[in-house]
């Protein structure tokens, strides 16, 4: 891992305003980092998988070997997102243990 091993992303649109944000964390040492704070507003088509795939590239670059991250289970959208994008159900971390509200996805990186 780097000394730099968090990130947080706005993304903007033309006019200069926020569409959409994300954040990476570490988890722990064993190079895993935690996707959090995913948002890109609504009708802005391909801001989420942007940066996404921003936080994939900065996480890399920082030494990670995985991401995780914890979403609703209610949240459909969101759930389906992660799947597209390669993330598949795991087993609950953290405080999402024991929280059967929550869905926790992983993914592992790859150069």
């Amino acid at each position: 891992m780097s000394q730099a091993d968090a990130a947080f992303l706005l993304a903007f649109d033309e006019g200069g305003q926020a569409v959409g944000c994300g954040a990476l964390r570490p988890l722990d040492r064993s190079g895993i980092g935690e996707v959090k704070r995913m948002f890109a507003a609504p009708h802005t088509r391909g801001v989420g998988s942007a940066l996404l795939l921003a936080l994939e590239t900065a996480a890399l670059e920082m030494g990670y070997r995985a991401l995780w991250l914890s979403t609703r289970r209610v949240n459909r959208p969101a759930v389906a997102f992660y799947s597209r994008h390669g993330y598949a159900e795991i087993e609950p971390f953290g405080r999402y243990v024991n929280r059967p509200e929550s869905v926790c996805m992983g993914r592992q990186l790859h150069r």
